[in-house]
């Protein structure tokens, strides 16, 4: 029997209502359930450890300048003054591996332990930084011409990245949500990169939660409202179903972010809930027809997949995670670009049932992904990370990654 991988995770966001906060939640739960020994060093109200379970969780609080980011999420740039405190819990828990999970402060103080001690470390890649930065200085300058922005997103893109990947070069193993990602952080740190997708619950986002009626066609959007995600397109898709003279319809959208004022004024048949969460939100997912995704920078789309395993069909661009997710014209539908999303829809609200066979086949792929099968992955990385050298390189190992048996065992 195999001894068990014994981890120290350093979690950049924990408490927060996003993707990477809902993997991070769930591995360290799924360490638990397991009885797996896990040591989780995250942001919390006070410094300080408590353990529940097989779970040591290591909480540092911020200080008085960490700086907003989104939502309740901060930045501390001094949180590195909490190094000695963090070696001397690793040294008690004895890890044999690290697990980086981004840019924020938990994390770069995760980077620094694993630059300074022999530990091998795995870092994964949960948010597309280098588009968001791009994203969001653009924002601010709307007056600047379509081909200057252009360039201009594209210099950010790149220098973000290369700095990005400095960082992630600290790290034996990198994973990736997609197949692209992969390939491209792989040729940027020449680290071994592997494919890690996300997962949902099944139980709890599913078809059979929809109570409302067929009246009309929902059109629904789930997610931060902010720039990166690129809502102000919801809409122009609107502007353009009104010209077609479209009227049975209404846009729901769950979330919250600077962006939702501007909405307010501008969508003319919404309804906005705010953020919400339990049965409220597995109801919300339920009673849509139509999940509409215009992000352009998602390094996976946790909320396509729980569209999809709410028997819900979603339409998205072919780009980043949801192009992974969605076959087009079987479990949902895929644009060209912002007309041939607008045309597309207005295809749907004319004709609603086109997408009902679409709604097995979304369920379907969603059922693929359970967050069990995702974990028990994970594991088997650690497993492997162990075995890695410092001073590893991707040429130094099987380019892929073999599936999990189903019958590993680990001894605690």
């Amino acid at each position: 029997m195999e001894i068990l991988p014994r981890i120290a995770l350093f979690a950049d966001t924990y408490h927060e209502l996003n993707g990477a906060a809902n993997f991070l939640r769930r591995l360290a739960g799924f360490a638990k359930e397991r009885d797996y020994p896990f040591l989780c060093v995250r942001a919390g109200d006070e410094t300080g450890a408590e353990q529940d379970g097989s779970v040591t969780f290591l909480n540092i609080k911020r200080g008085r300048g960490s700086i907003p980011l989104d939502g309740s999420l901060r930045y501390d740039p001094f949180m590195w003054r909490n190094f000695a405190f963090v070696k001397k819990e690793l040294k008690e828990f004895n890890p044999c591996g690290l697990h980086l999970t981004g840019l924020n402060d938990v994390s770069q103080l995760g980077f620094m332990h694993a630059h300074r001690s022999e530990l091998p470390a795995v870092a994964t890649w949960h948010t597309n930084a280098h588009e968001y930065a791009a994203t969001r200085l653009l924002s601010k300058l709307p007056w600047i011409p379509e081909k200057t922005a252009d360039r201009l997103g594209g210099v950010i893109e790149r220098t973000t990245m290369k700095g990005l990947m400095k960082l992630y070069f600290l790290a034996q193993m990198q994973l990736a949500p997609n197949p692209e990602l992969v390939d491209q952080i792989r040729d940027l740190t020449k680290r071994p990169s592997y494919l890690l997708r996300r997962g949902v619950d099944t139980d709890f986002l599913n078809p059979n939660k929809r109570d409302r009626s067929n009246d009309e066609i929902v059109l629904g959007f789930v997610g931060r409202l902010r720039p990166e995600k690129n809502v102000r397109m919801l809409a122009a898709i609107e502007k353009r179903l009104i010209a077609e003279g479209l009227t049975n319809y209404r846009f729901l959208v769950v979330g919250e972010g600077n962006e939702r004022p501007w909405l307010t004024a501008n969508l003319k048949r919404a309804e906005f809930t705010g953020e919400i969460h339990g049965d409220e939100l597995a109801r919300a997912f339920a009673n849509m027809d139509l999940f509409v995704f215009p992000s352009l920078t998602d390094a996976f789309a946790n909320v396509v997949l729980e569209a999809m395993s709410s028997g819900v069909p979603a339409i998205s661009f072919a780009v980043g995670g949801p192009k992974f997710l969605i076959e087009d014209n079987v479990s949902g539908l895929i644009a060209e670009d912002e007309p041939d999303l607008a045309h597309k829809i207005a295809a749907v609200i004319r004709n609603p049932s086109m997408i009902e066979p679409m709604r097995p086949k979304a369920r379907a792929f969603a059922e693929e992904h359970s967050w069990e099968h995702i974990f028990e992955k994970t594991y088997e990385f650690y497993r492997v990370l162990r075995t890695y050298k410092k001073n590893v390189r991707a040429k130094d190992v099987p380019l892929t990654f073999p599936e999990p048996a189903s019958s590993s065992v680990f001894e605690p």
